[in-house]
């Protein structure tokens, strides 16, 4: 799946860029063929009188294979016609103007299935590397089972891919520009042809290197262009400032291409466009290759087949990949479903901000389901709820899949069923957990939910970003539906474990509390401990907002504003994946660090403030109007606001444990607290919407930044701090 996602994304790259390219091409040779007319026309020759018309337009049909035909028109009169004109989408429409008004119009006709046919052709070979790349590393996993061998298998094979599919995307790059630059040299050579065409010295005419100076200041991915007849300079212009000289000195970025009579244009392109190119190309399968080691790292243990891993050991490590491809599922649409959820409300007459309440309805519909599914695996078999709890979110996406923009109980249908899923997967997993874990290994055991669920996340905002350019929108949605397949039948491999079989076998008593009475006793452990001061502090300025901030900030605003600004999708993933890999980092650290010292308070108001920091960033962010910054600023935001969630989401328990009264048992107070925190999940994406809806994006987001100093410096001055011991 690796070497098949580096393939995808790769072609993607490369035929988003010579699609680019054929464009330009083809709309530089159609501006080079206008000049010419336009010299004929501004001499008093009506278009219609014009001889060897086909002779002239010939060019552009053979300037690159995407171009299907033509047709010029003098006035609505057709005057020429050549191919075929059947793709009206995707055309080049140029004015013909004489000395005093319009007179004619050229439409070129591109089809991009001929560009696509091109880059899938050479593409095609890359089928054969993967098979060979395959039986390599299968090879080399079962001369071993040491996990060593395969997680080096698997990066040499992964870098072997990467390599040759970068070789050839740059390949088709440098096609791409050669095309381009011939069209530019046509257009140059018109301009200058009397000069290349008849015996005219240099020195007899003036204003000739002005006009390349225009000409390339028009033509911005130029660095030079220098034009010669019999080896002698007729004309040059260089931008002084362009990067990449002693590349341009070697060849790399230079075309010399002969014109009319001994005529020969040599220019050459900028540095930076060329780089930024391969950057882009680089970063992506960089973040790609981060995102399939995670993937990786999850099946590691169950594909390398180590020895001496007890029953319940191997259950957990089946686990792993299971919950991981669950949450992967969801977090490929990360990326999109903002913008997808609002072109919804939008297409139904509702405002924009009516998109929250759409992106409320999962949590909503997780957080409903949280005390009848631990109540479902205490009655019925565990595995068959996982399976159903899959299923249902595999539903959602299907339907997402299958829906139309106009079709809003559909949207909302699949959001709340798969909040329902999610919430039938989080809790089987923790059952599972609960069930196949001992005093030697609980504390790795529970961090597979952390692990899993922050990976699952970072690998599925990356990859969708980067796979949506190619798939869609709905591609992308039908891919989560094929993951959840896939783990619906992947979770058949876990052992059936009934919850009476569970209870007899540990010898506990079977409850025969019905689901009324276990939300009866949950409403009155809330009624209670949200009278106690403690508990509710913590609740009111911390638990709560930092996960309203989670989904109405990092999952809803920023992904919606980031696309409003123009910011590439790619871009958009690795954003958010930025964000899950902190709070992963983080609380992985912070962790050991409160255990250790007991300043949980310390911890949730750092916290705080850092959340504040990050939407303050975050304001500067949309403030500015260059792409690069406001993605470079944007990402230093949700490394703040990582940061914050890291240090906040594990000590806040453990704080409200410490600091509530003794009378209340500490399994009672945790459950309790983090049902009633799920109201920011369900509150966040609505009340962030709401002021993003009155206010602007930069007013919004520094409102919210206020509160979350303001809860810091209250929580800081009027919290107190339990000895970590106090109830042991």
């Amino acid at each position: 799946m690796s070497l098949l996602l580096v393939l995808v994304v790769g072609y993607a790259q490369a035929l988003k860029s010579y699609r680019q390219l054929s464009s330009d091409a083809v709309f530089a040779q159609t501006q080079a063929t206008r000049l010419g007319i336009e010299q004929v026309l501004k001499s008093g020759v009506p278009l219609s009188e014009i001889a060897g018309l086909n002779l002239v337009l010939q060019p552009i049909v053979k300037s690159d294979p995407s171009v299907t035909g033509l047709t010029l028109f003098a006035g609505s009169k057709e005057l020429y016609r050549t191919g075929t004109q059947s793709d009206e989408e995707s055309s080049i429409t140029i004015a013909l103007n004489n000395k005093f008004s319009q007179i004619g119009t050229l439409k070129v006709y591109l089809s991009q299935q001929k560009v696509e046919e091109k880059v899938t052709s050479t593409f095609q070979p890359m089928m054969w590397l993967i098979l060979i790349l395959l039986l390599v590393f299968i090879g080399s996993v079962l001369r071993s089972r040491k996990r060593a061998v395969y997680l080096t298998s698997f990066t040499v094979v992964f870098f072997a891919m990467t390599v040759c599919v970068m070789m050839l995307v740059g390949s088709l790059y440098r096609d791409g520009l050669h095309s381009k630059a011939i069209s530019l040299a046509d257009i140059v050579s018109y301009r200058l042809s009397p000069v290349l065409e008849y015996d005219i010295g240099r020195d007899m005419i003036t204003g000739v290197d002005s006009m390349l100076d225009h000409f390339r200041r028009a033509n911005p991915e130029l660095a030079s262009i220098s034009v010669y007849k019999s080896a002698q300079l007729v004309a040059t212009s260089v931008d002084e400032n362009a990067m990449g000289q002693m590349m341009v000195s070697n060849g790399g970025l230079e075309y010399a291409l002969s014109t009319s009579g001994e005529g020969e244009v040599r220019l050459s392109y900028q540095a930076e466009m060329v780089i930024g190119q391969l950057a882009q190309v680089l970063k992506n399968f960089a973040i790609l290759f981060f995102a399939c080691g995670l993937v990786c790292f999850a099946f590691i243990r169950l594909l390398s087949g180590e020895l001496n891993q007890s029953p319940k050991d191997q259950v957990l490590e089946r686990l792993k990949p299971l919950f991981l491809g669950a949450v992967l599922m969801e977090a490929l649409m990360a990326p999109i479903l903002p913008q997808f959820l609002t072109s919804v409300a939008e297409a139904n007459g509702l405002g924009a901000s009516a998109s929250s309440l759409f992106f409320a309805l999962y949590f909503l519909g997780f957080a409903l389901t949280l005390l009848p599914a631990a109540r479902l695996i205490e009655t019925f078999d565990i595995r068959q709820v996982l399976f159903f709890g899959i299923l249902l979110s595999t539903l959602g996406c299907a339907l997402l899949g299958f829906s139309e923009s106009g079709e809003m109980s559909k949207i909302i249908a699949a959001r709340f069923i798969s909040g329902v899923g999610q919430s039938l997967i989080f809790i089987s997993v923790q059952g599972y957990i609960l069930r196949f874990s001992d005093k030697s290994n609980k504390t790795q055991a529970a961090g597979i939910i952390v692990f899993c669920f922050n990976a699952g996340f970072i690998s599925g905002a990356a990859i969708g970003a980067l796979l949506v350019s190619y798939f869609g929108d709905i591609g992308i949605f039908t891919i989560s539906a094929a993951i959840g397949t896939v783990m619906c039948v992947f979770s058949l491999i876990l052992p059936s474990m009934p919850g009476s079989i569970y209870r007899a076998a540990h010898g506990q008593a079977v409850e025969s509390g019905t689901l009324l009475s276990n939300i009866k006793a949950m409403a009155a452990d809330s009624w209670r401990l949200i009278k106690v001061p403690a508990f509710i502090r913590t609740m009111v300025l911390v638990g709560i907002p930092t996960k309203a901030a989670l989904t109405g900030i990092v999952s809803f605003a920023v992904p919606l504003m980031l696309a409003e600004k123009g910011v590439s999708k790619e871009s958009i993933g690795q954003v958010l994946m930025t964000y899950a890999a902190i709070v992963l980092l983080v609380s992985y650290k912070v962790g050991p660090w409160v255990d250790k010292h007991g300043c949980s308070k310390l911890a949730l108001s750092l916290g705080n403030l850092l959340a504040g920091v990050s939407l303050v960033v975050l304001a500067v962010a949309f403030s500015q109007d260059q792409d690069w910054l406001i993605v470079l600023l944007t990402t230093l935001a949700m490394l703040f606001m990582g940061g914050s969630h890291g240090l906040i989401n594990a000590p806040v328990v453990t704080h409200v444990v410490n600091n509530t009264a003794k009378q209340e048992s500490d399994s009672s107070v945790a459950v309790t607290y983090r049902f009633l925190e799920r109201l920011g999940h369900v509150s966040g994406a609505i009340i962030v919407g709401q002021l993003l809806f009155w206010l602007d994006v930069e007013e919004a987001l520094l409102t919210i930044a206020a509160f979350f100093v303001i809860a810091s410096v209250i929580f800081m001055l009027f919290d107190r701090q339990q000895r970590q011991g106090a109830h042991e």
